[in-house]
């Protein structure tokens, strides 16, 4: 709880404590007669104190003799200048703080969707799980514009305390409803990953999301594999099992461990070196053009090592320099994110 809330409380308690201590100690120290030990009685007389209920000659409820009976009067006198004081201002400090912590996260999602509002071309995770912290990690790393959603508030905490000081834009809500999808600004978003724990929520997901946006490229999590069909019915266009992948590592960890050495320290590399790849429109000057001719190397210091010919479903490993670039193509490259933002501004000028 936040510590604006919890002082003035601890204030309110301290006083009440002090008072019941104060009229308990003058109560056994100064009564006549049998002294009842009841603390109850002395919490009452903070009370009522404090409340400005009033009780009148009611000390005498205390059975004080003198001096007891004048040292409980300067007692109650100081009790109620300094105690009501006190409980005035923690009251009006507690109320204060509720009411702008209230205003201050209303604010701050407003702040957020407006944000998000102003997004164009990025990229929506919904669900954290076990694998959402590693997606964002990669977005951040490769410096895409993204938002999360999630209807877990300890994942949402989760991700704010281990990303940092990187700002990190989400919705909390249900993914699977249109709202919250257009709230994440899903109509101008280029890519959505479905991330939720089970294979029946990243389906409903898929067809809630593929008719906001026809366009976007959709990727699914799944568990099992006879879902496949499910999941591509659903308009996603590809789906991605741990199971297959981990599987796959292991045999490449046997037969190519060095590609894979190099692919796990590219992505561990500080300086974000990745494969990537870039669209060429038909702006481009590189467009009708030679590998050799087009001084892409030049322009960005970067190699194409493949390109992908989309009206073939074809790739072209390692293109020679007599190999035409034509508009549409995408260009396989390796490079770190500043020459990749290079020639995407290249390949595909506004």
């Amino acid at each position: 709880m936040n510590k604006k809330i919890i002082n003035p409380i601890a204030y309110i308690l301290l006083v009440l404590i002090i008072g019941t201590v104060g009229f308990h100690i003058i109560k056994i120290t100064f009564s006549d007669g049998q002294v009842d030990s009841n603390i109850l009685d002395a919490l009452y007389f903070a009370v009522i104190t404090l409340t400005t209920v009033g009780y009148g000659d009611n000390l005498e409820l205390l059975n004080l003799s003198e001096p007891g009976h004048s040292i409980g009067i300067v007692f109650t006198v100081l009790y109620i200048l300094i105690g009501y004081g006190i409980v005035l201002w923690a009251f009006s400090s507690l109320i204060a703080n509720l009411v702008e912590g209230t205003l201050s996260g209303s604010k701050k999602e407003k702040e957020m969707l407006k944000k998000i509002e102003s997004l164009n071309n990025h990229y929506i995770l919904c669900g954290i799980a076990k694998t959402g912290l590693t997606i964002i990690d990669e977005f951040i790393k490769t410096e895409k514009s993204f938002v999360v959603v999630s209807e877990i508030q300890e994942e949402l905490d989760n991700l704010i305390s281990s990303c940092g000081e990187n700002e990190i834009l989400f919705i909390k809500g249900d993914s699977t409803e249109e709202a919250t999808l257009l709230n994440a600004g899903i109509e101008n978003a280029v890519g959505l990953i479905c991330n939720l724990p089970s294979d029946k929520d990243n389906v409903f997901l898929a067809l809630t999301a593929r008719p906001l946006n026809k366009q976007m490229r959709i990727i699914s999590h799944a568990l099992d594999k006879k879902s496949r069909e499910k999941f591509l019915k659903a308009g996603v266009n590809n789906v991605v099992f741990s199971e297959q992948i981990g599987a796959f590592r292991m045999v490449s960890e046997v037969i190519r461990p060095t590609v894979v050495s190099f692919l796990d320290v590219m992505l561990k590399d500080s300086s974000t070196k990745r494969i990537s790849e870039v669209y060429l429109s038909e702006k481009s000057k590189y467009v009708g053009k030679k590998v050799a001719e087009s001084d892409i190397f030049k322009d960005t210091g970067l190699v194409v090592v493949a390109v992908f010919e989309p009206e073939k479903n074809n790739f072209i490993y390692n293109p020679g320099p007599d190999e035409q670039l034509n508009a549409g193509n995408t260009l396989v490259v390796i490079g770190d994110v500043n020459q990749v933002k290079k020639l995407e501004s290249l390949a595909n000028p506004v």
